[in-house]
C-alpha cells in the first residue's frame, strides 16, 4: 500500500498518514491516521520518462456528471457503525478509490467535493514544493471549509510512484504541514513536497481525514491525479 503526507510523525499501521503507511511510507500534514485505504488506480502506462512537469493533460473528468452529489453532514464525521460492525443504510462497505484524474481539477471519488490545484514553483526533481488545493462542495458550490483540526490534522497529501507503488513520497525537514489559508477559505495549502524520482507519479490527496469514511455523508473524502516529475 502506497503513502501519505502529513505534519508530525505519529505511524498508525491502521490508516494512511503523510508519513509512514500500510507496507510504504506516509508524509503527513500532522499526526494522526487516515480512515482509507489506497490503491492506485492508475490507468496510465507511462513506462517513468516525462517530458513536462505538473498535472498531466487528458480527459476530463465526468464521473459525478450522473451522480446526485452527496450533501455532507458534519455531524457524521465521527459517526461510528453499530456494535457489530454491520452497515448503515446508505454504507457502500469498504471505502473504494475512484479512477486517478488527468489535469489540475476534477471531483473526489464521492462526488461531495470538486477539487483544483496547483503546484508551484516550477516541477522539478528534489524541488521543495508547494500544492494550493482548493475545495468546494458539490451540493452547493461553498468552500468547503475547516477542513484541519486544532492539532493540524485533516489535509493530507499521498504520492508514489505510477509504476512502483512502494516508491513513495519522502519525509521532508522541516515535515509536510498543511494549512487554510485564509482561514474559512476553503483553500489549503500543503507544504513542503518533494519528489525524489522523474517519472509519473500518483498523488492523492486526504480531505477531512480525521472524520469516518465509514458513514456515506460524512465529510470524509479523497481523490487523486497523475502529475509528471521530468
Amino acid at each position: 500500500m502506497p503513502t501519505l503526507h502529513r505534519p508530525a510523525p505519529a505511524p498508525d499501521p491502521a490508516r494512511l498518514t503523510t508519513r509512514a503507511v500500510l507496507g510504504a511510507a506516509l508524509l503527513m500534514a500532522g499526526a494522526g491516521g487516515l480512515a482509507c485505504s489506497s490503491s492506485s488506480g492508475n490507468n496510465d502506462n507511462n513506462d517513468g520518462a516525462v517530458a513536462a512537469g505538473g498535472p498531466v493533460t487528458g480527459a476530463a473528468d465526468t464521473h459525478c456528471s450522473s451522480v446526485t452529489p452527496i450533501v455532507v453532514n458534519p455531524l457524521s464525521c465521527s459517526a461510528s457503525l453499530p456494535a457489530d460492525g454491520g452497515a448503515q443504510p446508505g454504507d457502500g462497505g469498504a471505502p473504494e478509490m475512484a479512477e486517478t484524474l488527468f489535469n489540475a481539477e476534477g471531483d473526489d471519488d464521492d462526488c461531495k467535493y470538486h477539487v483544483k490545484f496547483t503546484a508551484t514553483p516550477a516541477v522539478a526533481e528534489n524541488a521543495s514544493m508547494t500544492f494550493k488545493v482548493t475545495l468546494t462542495k458539490k451540493a452547493d458550490g461553498a468552500p468547503a471549509t475547516g477542513a484541519i483540526d486544532a492539532q493540524g490534522d485533516g489535509i493530507a497529501l499521498e504520492g508514489y510512484l505510477g509504476n512502483n507503488a512502494f516508491h513513495v513520497l519522502p519525509n521532508t525537514t522541516p515535515p509536510t504541514a498543511a494549512t487554510e489559508t485564509p482561514a474559512g477559505s476553503g483553500v489549503y495549502t500543503i507544504t513542503p513536497v518533494k519528489f525524489d524520482a522523474a517519472g509519473r507519479w500518483i498523488v492523492r490527496f486526504h480531505l477531512y481525514e480525521t472524520c469516518t469514511d465509514a458513514v456515506e455523508d460524512s465529510p470524509h473524502g479523497h481523490v487523486a491525479f497523475f502529475f509528471d516529475v521530468p
